[in-house]
């Protein structure tokens, strides 16, 4: 199968002879608008193409046809060839692209074409992706398109097709190398609705998937059919194009018999398809990642070569038909950041070797390779790492002058990059300031600044730059010119004038002295514009000696100075040069206007000087005048001379002039002003007859013609008549003027009488009036009423009258009265003869409308103004709304709300009296108050039951009560309770107020809030609830505390009790551990105990008391600030016991605090030992002092049996709240 491509923009209109019985272009394909690209699929004998229609029909076309398509915006359609065949775009001489659809092998090319077409000009790789580019499609479906006319039968061969235009989106899949079989139609036409996600599905996996006959070597003939069954004509296998019975495949195989497929609608054939696909990609994506690393040679600095080979999957069994192997796309990708750096791609093609250039010296590269077939893309090959040469330096940049003199220059640089190699030396070359381009070696050397000596006064020297290291020598850098210093010249003389102009001057000035022929010298020449400004401005800088002055003021005087300049400074200003500028010529005067009349034989014209004289003052004026209005006639001088008006005289009646003005001045001759056209008065017409009426007079307006009067010879053109009307009332005035000779006056009043005249215009003036014409109108309707007139009777009521309007020729015979609300909604309220009428039940405070209207036998006149007016105002509504607030509300009180009712309303209508106050009634009391919604009726009685109602006010009156409402004031919150301090310790105060009863809780569900006074002097609350005693904890010792507490119920929160100070105590000392007793020398033993500190600034002292023997009582023997005390004069065999007490002595109340005694212990004083133990019974029995517990497993014990008695009460509340 072929495609011939054509762009209708380079087609010639004769076209080479076509093979195969292809059809000519059409000349109406080929003359259409824009550019076309028209496309001839040739089906070739034995194939079908299949088109689908606008409306989904399917239409096969079987070979030989020739199917023209074509598209509207000139793109190139993207061409789908079927596994095992290649496409080439072919351009022959006469500009017809082709592009032939063959197979690899040699045998089925046509004959008319070369064989030795690559396989690798395969599908473009954008083609290979699109979206609608499906590899595995059956069937091939155009969307016929109407073209720019239809095609005769003629131009095909034995099937007569319509052309077809495929969009800018349209893929054409095209399959010339067999026939499709198409079957259920209607199911392609219309799919199931189920299926079209399937088959979504189903197209993406082919599109991911390339044809796994690409790589088995045993499907590669011309006979392998992918998209449909294949169908035979004349008992021979068709290959898509290869003629024979016989196979093409490698070493002459004998022919493939036909393979029975299913067709595409066969739900059967899908999945082992599919399957197939996914198994073939993922095998030829391992065969691609098998590259192996590129081989890198022939490294330079700037260039390096890279070569690769294929896969090795590809090498050997994967052949196409025609014996050659498969090619792949290679792509290739750089990284100069590492071995896991970021690699660009930076070659894609088939080619095997690639060379790199562009690249940096002395820098370490990495690169690696994918291989790409057919969209398939396998993993990079392994990277492979190279480091590029040394190589000379960059080019350096110019040397730059750090410091001169008149004699020297110190020159610096700055190295360049090295290019892998250290730069060793520079090389500074200079010209010796000949400036013939001929440089010499001034410095080579590895410093990078240079001093030239020997040099000669403001002279200019060239210098260059170049740099070497190891590897060779850069390029030189941009020269630069550089100056030595010289000396300031000398003072220069005034500048010349050459010329002067309108608006510049041209000045010379001698060259500078003094100073060298190398030297470069800058002239600077200064201006003084204005005699007030006594600066001088700089006007031109160069090296000129001669300069214009441009952009000046004519008739001006200017100054010069000029001022020379070389590298070492300026020099002083001249002598200073005066030049005035010459007067330019006067502009043109204004054009000529006429003063006074204009008559037969003259008229006056005046001007005005002109706008510009040009710097010089006017010395004459020219008037010129010509007769007629031709260019070609001549202008005489009518006046010279300097005033600015003139009499024109002698002159022919109704004759037409032209007049122009000019003027001359010391600057030159202006040009010529604006011309004026003056006609002469010509002789005024004669009378006009009198005027005649059209037609029959309507009530309005009149229709009248008239001739023109007679033409004498001295009278010229009438330009225009005018007609002048007299009304009844003798009121003249001019109802028409212009050229015609027949008028419409219109405006006119019925039934009424006037009289017309007319008279003619020209270049004269007007004739005289015509006889007067006398016209009576026809009868009218009415004419327009008067507004009524409006008397209220009552506020309910209103009396309308008015006056008859004009009847014009015809009696009235009604009067119709509108009247409403509204002014786009009036009704007819009257319709008689009489002159008034009454109307009723008005709203008060309304606004109404009225108009009235007057008809006669001749229609209906026009309607009256628009009469607006209001009803008067009357007492206000009840009011509609009424209610107390409720509990909210009334909390925001700033009263008792067990004295007070916050009442609220909305406002009634106030019918049209804006209200001024309520009235309030409570029964026996009346409020009154002002305009609110809102108000708080307090000094109530509380518990109280109220019949509430209102009342609204205005200027007018006090309007109905509205309805009762009922409603109760709360009762009287509580009074507060007074507190007692019950208990007081250190670290907590219990207080009491009330009494608690029990009648109490059930009748009133009181509830009390204590606060306490904080360190800001600010009340915070402490406790809330029904309780009549709390405990506050966690207060400091010996200070004052102050409480205050409120009582709250369902009447609300009662006032505050006074303020209750309640104080803590002071704390006692604690106890301290059983004091040690340690035997000394002689009858005497140590007591010592543990120390306790101050207590709140105050010192603590310590008491000794002993119990000896049997005594009941124990006995102080020591108090005092020490923890030691000894005793002597103890007895041997004797029982003592000791314990000790801390006392605190307060220092601001003299008071001493005695804490508790410590726990007891025992001493004997024997001569063989000294025994201690606890608090035991008998000391010197020692069964029973083994057997008596000490004073700490006596209190152990004690605590011991407490929890166990709190724990058991705990379980037994516990169980009776859970019951």
């Amino acid at each position: 199968m072929y495609v011939t491509m054509m762009m209708t923009d380079q087609i010639p209109l004769e076209l080479p002879s076509l093979m195969n019985g292809e059809v000519a272009m059409m000349p109406h394909l080929v003359n259409g608008d824009g550019t076309q690209q028209v496309i001839f699929v040739q089906v070739n004998p034995g194939e079908t193409f299949t088109i689908r229609g606008e409306d989904g029909t399917l239409q096969c076309i079987q070979g030989p046809a020739e199917v023209p398509m074509m598209s509207p915006n000139g793109s190139i359609p993207p061409i789908h060839v079927p596994p095992g065949y290649i496409s080439q775009v072919i351009e022959d001489n006469t500009g017809v692209r082709r592009v032939v659809v063959t197979p690899q092998s040699p045998e089925c090319y046509p004959p008319s074409y070369p064989s030795a077409i690559s396989p690798t000009h395969h599908l473009p790789p954008y083609l290979a992706h699109h979206p609608h580019f499906i590899h595995n499609s059956h069937t091939a479906f155009y969307p016929p398109v109407t073209g720019p006319g239809d095609i005769p039968p003629q131009f095909f061969t034995q099937h007569h097709l319509p052309p077809t235009i495929y969009g800018e989106q349209e893929i054409i899949p095209l399959y010339g190398m067999s026939t499709s079989y198409i079957t259920r139609e209607d199911q392609y036409n219309k799919p199931h609705p189920k299926k079209i996600k399937d088959r979504q599905i189903d197209r993406q996996n082919r599109l991911n998937s390339p044809p796994s006959s690409i790589y088995k070597s045993h499907l590669g003939n011309c006979t392998t059919v992918y998209n449909g069954t294949i169908k035979t004509h004349n008992g021979a296998a068709n290959g898509g194009g290869c003629g024979g019975g016989g196979g093409v495949g490698g070493g002459g195989a004998p022919a493939v018999k036909k393979v029975e497929r299913r067709a595409r609608s066969s739900p059967k054939s899908s999945e082992p398809e599919l399957h197939e696909c996914d198994t073939e990609t993922k095998r030829v994506q391992d065969i691609l990642s098998g590259i192996e690393k590129p081989q890198v040679s022939n490294i330079q600095a700037r260039t390096v070569l890279l070569s690769w080979s294929p896969p090795a999957g590809l090498l050997n069994g994967d052949r196409h038909s025609n014996g050659l192997p498969y090619t792949c796309t290679y792509e290739v990708a750089l990284s100069d950041k590492g071995r896991d750096g970021k690699y660009k791609i930076i070659y894609s093609g088939e080619e095997l070797e690639y060379k790199l250039k562009d690249l940096r010296p002395a820098t370490e590269y990495h690169v690696r390779v994918y291989a790409v077939y057919n969209s398939v893309k396998g993993s990079c090959s392994e990277p492979v790492g190279f480091t590029t040469h040394s190589c000379a330096p960059e080019c350096p940049f110019p040397p730059k002058p750090s410091h001169r003199t008149k004699n020297s220059l110190t020159l610096q640089w700055k190295g360049p990059i090295d290019n892998g190699s250290k730069i060793t030396s520079y090389l500074l070359e200079w010209d010796e300031g000949k400036r013939n381009n001929g440089f010499r070696e001034c410095y080579f050397g590895s410093q990078k600044h240079y001093k030239v000596t020997k040099l000669c006064p403001a002279m200019g020297y060239t210098f260059r730059l170049a740099a070497q290291n190891d590897v060779g020598t850069s390029g030189f850098s941009q020269e630069v010119v550089c100056y030595t210093s010289g000396n300031i010249p000398q003072t220069p003389s005034a500048p010349r004038l050459v010329r002067a102009g309108v608006t510049w001057i041209t000045l010379q000035w001698n060259k500078a002295e003094g100073c060298t022929p190398e030297e470069v010298i800058t002239y600077i020449l200064e201006i003084q514009e204005e005699d007030n400004d006594s600066v001088f401005h700089p006007k031109y800088t160069g090296e000129d000696r001669t300069c214009t002055v441009k952009n000046l003021k004519r008739s001006t005087q200017y100054k010069f100075r000029l001022i020379v300049s070389n590298v070492e400074g300026k020099s002083s200003p001249s002598d200073v040069l005066v030049c005035t500028t010459s007067p330019d010529r006067p502009g043109p005067p204004t054009r000529p206007v006429v003063r006074g009349p204009i008559t037969s034989h003259g008229f006056s014209v005046q001007w005005d000087p002109p706008e510009d004289n040009g710097g010089s003052e006017i010395l004459n004026y020219l008037l010129e005048i010509s007769e007629g209005n031709s260019e070609a006639n001549q202008w005489e001088v009518a006046y010279r001379g300097s005033a600015t008006e003139c009499m024109c005289t002698y002159l022919k009646p109704g004759t037409l002039y032209k007049l122009r003005a000019c003027c001359i001045s010391t600057g030159g001759h202006s040009q010529c002003s604006e011309s004026l056209l003056v006609r002469t008065l010509s002789v005024a017409p004669g009378q006009c007859q009198p005027p005649r009426v059209l037609g029959k007079p309507k009530h309005k307006e009149v229709q009248l013609q008239w001739d023109a009067p007679p033409v004498s010879e001295t009278s010229c053109h009438i330009s225009a008549y005018s007609v002048e009307m007299t009304g009844p009332e003798e009121a003249v005035s001019e109802v028409y003027h212009g050229p015609d000779l027949e008028c419409t006056i219109t405006n006119l009043l019925p039934g009424r009488t006037y009289r017309f005249r007319v008279k003619a215009l020209n270049d004269g003036g007007y004739g005289p009036y015509s006889e007067a014409t006398e016209v009576t109108t026809a009868a009218g309707p009415p004419g327009q009423c008067q507004a009524p007139c409006l008397t209220f009777l009552s506020n309910t009521s209103v009396l309308v009258s008015w006056e008859s309007p004009e009847s014009f020729g015809a009696d009235i015979s009604e009067y119709r009265l509108e009247w409403g609300e509204d002014e786009e909604s009036l009704e007819l309220v009257y319709s008689g003869t009489s002159n008034s009428f009454e109307i009723g039940q008005l709203l008060a405070s309304a606004h109404y409308f009225c108009r009235l209207q007057a008809i006669n036998q001749a229609g209906a006149g026009p309607y009256s103004d628009l009469v607006t007016c209001r009803a008067p105002a009357s007492v206000p509504d009840a009011v509609t709304v009424l209610y107390v607030s409720d509990d909210e509300h009334l909390d925001a009180c700033p009263l008792s709300p067990s004295v007070c009712l916050v009442l609220n309303w909305e406002e009634p209508c106030n019918n049209g009296s804006e209200i001024i106050s309520y009235n309030i009634d409570l029964g026996d009391i009346t409020i009154p108050v002002g305009n609110i919604t809102s108000y708080v009726i307090d000094d109530l009685l509380p518990e109280t039951t109220f019949r509430i109602r209102i009342q609204a006010v205005n200027e007018i009156g006090a309007g109905p009560f509205s309805h009762f409402i009922k409603a109760k004031t709360r009762p009287l919150p509580p009074l507060p309770p007074r507190l007692e301090c019950t208990a007081a310790g250190p670290q907590s105060l219990k207080l009491k107020w009330g009494e608690s009863t029990s009648k109490q809780h059930t009748t009133d569900d009181m509830v009390y809030i204590l606060q306490i006074e904080d360190r800001n002097k600010r009340f915070i609350p402490i406790y809330r609830g029904p309780s009549h005693t709390y405990k506050v904890q966690r207060l400091m010792e010996f200070t004052c505390y102050a409480f205050r507490i409120q009582a709250v119920n369902d009447a609300g929160e009662g006032p505050f009790s006074e303020v209750f100070t309640f104080s803590t105590t002071k704390s006692i000392p604690p106890a301290i551990k059983a004091p040690r007793v340690r035997q000394t020398e002689g009858n005497a033993c140590e007591i010592a105990w543990e120390t306790v500190p101050p207590m709140k600034g105050d010192p603590v002292s310590y008491v000794l008391q002993v119990l000896v023997a049997r005594e009941s009582e124990y006995k102080q023997v020591y108090k005092g600030e020490e923890t030691t005390f000894q005793i002597s004069g103890l007895q041997t065999n004797t029982d003592y016991r000791f314990r000790v007490c801390v006392c605190r002595r307060c220092l601001d109340t003299s008071q001493e605090l005695s804490g508790p005694f410590s726990p007891s212990v025992a001493f004997m004083l024997q001569r063989s030992e000294l025994l201690l133990t606890g608090e035991t019974g008998r000391i010197d029995d020692p069964k029973t002092k083994s057997l008596m517990p000490s004073d700490e497993q006596f209190a152990a014990l004690l605590v011991l049996g407490f929890a166990s008695v709190s724990i058991l009460f705990a379980f037994i509340l516990q169980y009776l709240l859970m019951k």
